[in-house]
């Protein structure tokens, strides 16, 4: 194939692009539906093995559980809302790094990410039955984000 060949057709799938991409969506979707549908069972036999596994908590550690974790969350969402803030803040205002802003944004950035590091590490204390060191929490990654 010449080469205006090939880049007339590159143009010509550019601009028919927006055209077909809900298509390639759809597909891709109907096709992970029907992988789902037929692992359905494995899917279901392996969460009947989790839910016999997982220890029985009393309500107290619940209520423990779902407060840390939607506490932690919360400071994270701070966290980033407060980031982005302090970024339009020095990009758009023109606000200089070692300003006294920027100074206070970065302590409350401080304090929101130790806030969520504590409520994710007690989150995981809670679930492990308090078996473990801080060590082993900062470890593995997926530990931070509380469940």
């Amino acid at each position: 194939m010449k080469r205006s060949t090939r880049s007339v057709l590159k143009v010509g799938k550019w601009l028919i692009f927006p055209l077909y991409l809900p298509f390639v969506r759809a597909a891709r979707a109907f096709t992970l539906s029907r992988q789902y549908l037929r692992d359905r069972e494995a899917f279901i036999e392996a969460s009947a093995i989790d839910t016999a596994l997982a220890p029985v908590m009393d309500p107290a550690t619940i209520r423990a559980l779902v407060s840390t974790r939607r506490n932690g969350r919360l400071c994270l969402l701070l966290f980033v809302g407060t980031l982005g803030v302090w970024i339009w803040s020095c990009v758009h205002q023109g606000t200089r790094l070692l300003s006294v802003a920027s100074v206070q944004f970065a302590i409350i950035l401080l304090v929101l990410l130790a806030e969520f590091m504590r409520l994710s590490f007690s989150n995981w204390m809670l679930r492990t039955r308090g078996a473990g060191r801080f060590g082993a929490f900062i470890a593995r990654g997926g530990n931070l984000w509380p469940r």
